[in-house]
């Protein structure tokens, strides 16, 4: 035969894991236009861009700017690369969630510190905490995406809409509309800290602990919904 056809295993797309994914894409671009808007126009979550706005600062000698990019780049980086090092002795593998404690709680710090201050001291430890956040989610349902960067989802969602209607594969449909999802949650957070940050300025980041609190909650609340009906069936 000629080339082989990609085929998709049929999975059950388990309900939390995509809510758990469609909230970190929602975070990634809530967070990236916050930093964008309130914190020198520098993105924590898409490093593309900034190498983009790198290069045109470097070419208009923004110096300052350019400092700025560099060192986000290398923070986001850094949090990939320590957290691939490290991530079975800090039992992210099994616990993939705790990587979201040091973004919750320089969130919170962040939301007091004035605009006055040097974003310097601010968005390269933001950068940071987004590399661990998206090493440690990289799957949902077995699905490889990525939280941070939408490129890639785009590419995924146009590849999986392609292979469905070249081989009729219903895993391929069911696979696009995730990444659809995907897209449309990243979109309305960036919409979202956008509208906020307009009341609330560089508090608007608080909104991040808010509502990993409010998912986690709910998150616990579902696993005690599902154990009380699997005791209820016995």
């Amino acid at each position: 035969m000629g080339g082989k056809m990609r085929l998709l295993p049929i999975r059950k797309i388990s309900r939390q894991s995509k809510r758990l994914a469609l909230f970190l894409t929602f975070c990634a671009g809530y967070v990236d236009a916050y930093t964008f808007i309130v914190r020198g126009n520098t993105l924590v979550a898409g490093q593309t861009g900034n190498v983009v706005f790198l290069s045109v600062e470097l070419i208009q000698n923004n110096v300052s700017d350019v400092r700025d990019k560099v060192l986000t780049l290398l923070a986001f980086m850094m949090g990939v690369f320590l957290l691939t090092i490290y991530k079975e002795k800090l039992r992210i593998v099994k616990k993939p969630i705790l990587s979201l404690i040091p973004l919750a709680i320089l969130s919170i710090i962040i939301g007091f510190v004035p605009q006055t201050v040097d974003n310097i001291y601010l968005v390269p430890p933001l950068a940071f905490c987004m590399g661990l956040v998206t090493t440690a989610f990289g799957e949902v349902s077995g699905i490889a995406y990525n939280n941070a960067f939408m490129t890639g989802n785009i590419k995924r969602t146009m590849l999986a809409f392609g292979d469905y209607f070249r081989t009729k594969h219903t895993p391929f449909l069911r696979e696009g509309f995730i990444f659809v999802s995907l897209l449309s949650s990243f979109v309305l957070g960036v919409v979202f800290s956008a509208y906020l940050t307009i009341f609330y300025h560089e508090k608007t980041i608080l909104g991040v602990p808010i509502m990993m609190s409010i998912f986690y909650l709910s998150m616990l609340f579902a696993s005690w919904q599902k154990k009380v009906k699997e005791k209820a069936s016995f």
